[in-house]
């Protein structure tokens, strides 16, 4: 009714049923209503402008991402384009395969290698046909992978589309979030080529190997043919030498000996040299007593010296090892070596060998030097003088001759045992040749209160050589003495203990030398001039000492504890007693060349010792077995059963039937020393080279049967 009224108002301007204060109060509700109303609907403009405005940024968010996205698409696609063209491109054949073997994925290599369909092999199981003579494992045995291992490879020969080729396949593992193996994708490239060249490389191998084994044994062979020849006239010179012969005879004996010693260093420099361009030079570690291996070195190199009027000593410094670990053959070579050279190129004076530690840069070294004073070498050859056939003076006119190996053979040795070689030049003339080598000690140089047992004496050198004064005052000071000096007024003569005259090097004693009355003498003798040594003691000698003198034979010539103050009260010093092989030892000597087997029988005989021959291994064997000998001799090469198998069989028998074991020493001509170790594995107890050396023969015999020894066998 109220809202007729308002409608009659509106429309007449009239109120007829409605008073005019309710009319005024319905148009005030009403205007009020359409106030809302207004309010309301802007409101609702407004939060739809709003939402306009929001729906357009989310438009506009969600084009800008469809755009990436479609981006992203497009480059992804791209991607997997391109990695799809560079697996299909691959000359590796890749696949996957399900756990069941079966195929799930390959590149158009694969299909390729094997001619495969890609449509007809996806879904179906997969594995080549290996090779009949492939040990490779099977394709498809997954390898291991089943186990927990990622990825494993091997090398099949499998037949494909082009025939029977060799495949390096890898397989890795894919698993899922559990870690169980899903799928094996496996890669296999074809290495047909590469195995070929390995067939080829390892015949060639194979080829030189051979060659190596054949050119071993004909070093070995040539060796020893060569040097048993040789081996018989150097041993008849030896033997002549021993019986009475004319001045003239003599002469003519040592002008052999001399030409077959040079030929047989010269044979054996070749087989060193050949041994070394061939690969076949082998070093052993041998626990090495130093002083006494420099000293031997000396004492064999000697004679050469003295023939040349020329003195030769060494001395070891005090911190030097008694022991170390080293090859004792090659450095017994290099010193050997460097120590003839130098007494081949020296006129007077001498050699000197010096030894001493030297520290480098993460270990201690062995240092060597051969010290002479010869003619030395000219600045322009230091830098080559170790290449192989280099000489100082390589003229036709030359004065020395040589092969110029020896150089080059102990670079090589020196080198292959870890060390460095050079050459210096010495003070005044001469030369300093010198070699390093690490110094593995087994036992250190005594403490210095045990080295000293002569300390109180007082020594005087009488020489004409400076190099063995220098020699003989290093020896005597290392052991604690001290060097005296004669003065004018012989003051100094009251304070001298001993006095140590030269004699000279050649066989007689120069005429003039005479012991000091009043001052117990010693003469210093070369072994040629042993002989006069009656003449000399006769002439007031005390005693003497031959050259090159050793540090302990040295030391062991005079007492200790002396009264400096008392020199007149000194007791007459003892003479080292000199070793003479017992007689009456008996050797079975098994030798199948009749010159050799000669040349030692004789050598035995002439020692006093019973000698029984055979000719095999197997006749030693049964010697043996017939009775009892004191040393067995045997060579090396016999026809049948050799001196090495017939020791293994001696050294059964000694154990089977309980005997005392006989010592055992080879014999051979072979200067390589590859039968050295077989000999030792064998059960031998020493190595003597042929000719063989009598002072060598009765050191063998002093080291088994010492002075005072019976036989065991008599």
């Amino acid at each position: 009714m109220l809202l007729a009224a308002l409608c009659d108002v509106m429309l007449t301007g009239e109120l007829t049923l409605v008073p005019r204060p309710v009319f005024d109060a319905l148009l005030g509700v009403w205007l009020l209503f359409l106030l809302h109303a207004y309010l309301a609907a802007r409101r609702r403009s407004e939060l739809l402008d709003r939402q306009a405005v929001q729906l357009k940024a989310v438009a506009e968010r969600l084009e800008a991402s469809l755009a990436a996205a479609a981006a992203a698409n497009a480059q992804l696609n791209q991607s997997e384009a391109r990695y799809k063209g560079l697996v299909d491109a691959q000359g590796d054949a890749i696949l996957r395969r399900t756990a069941d073997s079966r195929l799930s994925y390959g590149n158009d290599a694969f299909f390729k290698m094997f001619g495969l369909h890609p449509k007809a092999a996806i879904g179906r199981p997969f594995a080549p046909d290996p090779h009949p003579d492939s040990r490779a494992p099977l394709f498809g045995s997954f390898a291991g992978l089943e186990n927990g291992r990622t990825r494993v490879g091997y090398d099949q020969q499998v037949r494909t589309a082009y025939g029977w080729r060799w495949l390096a396949w890898e397989d890795f593992a894919v698993r899922d979030g559990m870690g169980r193996l899903v799928e094996v994708q496996s890669v296999g490239r074809d290495i047909t080529e590469r195995k070929a060249l390995e067939e080829a490389l390892t015949e060639a191998r194979d080829r030189a190997e051979a060659g190596s084994r054949a050119k071993s044994g004909f070093l070995a062979t040539m060796s020893h043919e060569i040097r048993t020849p040789m081996n018989g006239v150097l041993g008849m010179a030896r033997l002549l030498l021993e019986t009475d012969l004319k001045a003239e005879q003599r002469g003519y004996v040592e002008a052999i000996a001399q030409s077959g010693e040079a030929l047989l260093a010269l044979i054996g420099d070749i087989l060193d040299f050949s041994k070394i361009e061939s690969g076949m030079m082998s070093f052993d570690e041998d626990e090495v007593e130093l002083r006494p291996l420099i000293e031997r070195v000396i004492e064999l190199q000697a004679p050469r010296a003295h023939a040349k009027d020329i003195e030769i000593v060494a001395i070891a410094a005090p911190d030097v090892p008694h022991t170390v670990r080293t090859d004792s053959v090659r450095l017994t070579q290099v010193l050997n070596n460097l120590v003839g050279n130098a007494v081949k190129f020296t006129e007077k004076g001498g050699v000197r060998i010096d030894v001493e530690m030297v520290e480098g840069r993460d270990r201690h070294f062995l240092r060597f030097e051969v010290r002479d004073t010869g003619v030395g070498v000219p600045a322009a050859k230091r830098g080559e003088i170790f290449h192989e056939f280099v000489q100082a003076d390589s003229s036709h006119a030359r004065k020395f001759g040589g092969t110029g190996l020896g150089l080059a053979i102990s670079k090589r040795l020196v080198e292959g045992m870890g060390g460095e070689i050079g050459i210096e030049p010495a003070m005044g003339s001469g030369s300093i040749f010198w070699f390093t080598l690490p110094a593995i000690v087994v036992e250190a140089a005594a403490p210095l209160p045990d080295v000293r047992p002569l300390a109180g004496l007082r020594f005087a050198i009488v020489t004409r050589n400076a190099l063995l004064r220098e020699g003989l005052t290093a020896q005597l000071r290392a052991a604690g003495a001290q060097i005296a000096a004669f003065s004018d007024d012989g003051e100094d003569e009251d304070t001298i203990n001993y006095v140590l005259v030269d004699a000279g090097t050649g066989a007689f004693p120069d005429p003039r030398i005479k012991p000091d009355p009043d001052i117990v003498s010693f003469v210093l003798l070369a072994p040629a001039a042993r002989g006069k040594l009656d003449e000399l003691i006769a002439a007031g000698f005390a005693g003497h000492l031959v050259k090159p003198i050793r540090q302990k034979a040295l030391i062991a010539r005079f007492p200790t504890g002396l009264d400096v103050e008392q020199p007149a009260s000194v007791p007459e010093p003892k003479t080292l007693p000199s070793f003479s092989p017992r007689r009456g030892f008996k050797v079975l000597l098994a030798e199948d060349n009749p010159v050799n087997a000669l040349l030692t029988r004789e050598l035995l005989r002439r020692r006093g010792h019973k000698v029984r021959e055979v000719t095999t291994g197997e006749a030693a064997v049964v010697a043996l077995r017939e009775e009892a000998f004191d040393l067995v001799l045997t060579d090396i090469h016999m026809p049948g059963m050799d001196g090495i198998e017939a020791t293994r069989a001696i050294r059964a028998d000694e154990l089977a039937l309980g005997r005392a074991r006989t010592p055992i020493i080879a014999l051979t001509a072979d200067a390589l020393e590859t039968g050295k170790w077989a000999c030792k594995d064998a059960g031998m107890d020493g190595f003597l080279t042929k000719p063989v050396d009598p002072a060598l023969l009765d050191q063998m015999f002093e080291s088994f049967f010492p002075a005072g020894a019976d036989s065991a066998a008599a």
